[in-house]
């Protein structure tokens, strides 16, 4: 099984939509899992979601065009 993490921040929820749109297109390849994970307001992520981050094959960044 491929694990994929999408890190992102959204501060209106555009690039939430964004996010969730990209895990809709991953997760309709056979044998992959994908996690969504929003970095707060302050840029800081949980242990769990640090854990998530090591354990992934790939990676993929959304951040808002003022970031």
């Amino acid at each position: 099984m491929l694990n994929v993490a999408i890190v992102y921040f959204s501060g209106y929820g555009h690039t939430q939509k964004q996010a969730e749109a990209v895990q809709a297109g991953a997760q309709a390849v056979a044998g992959t899992h994908v996690e969504l994970i929003k970095i707060d307001a302050d840029g800081n992520l949980t242990d769990a979601q640090w854990q998530i981050l090591e354990a992934a094959d790939g990676l993929v960044f959304g951040s808002p065009t003022y970031m």
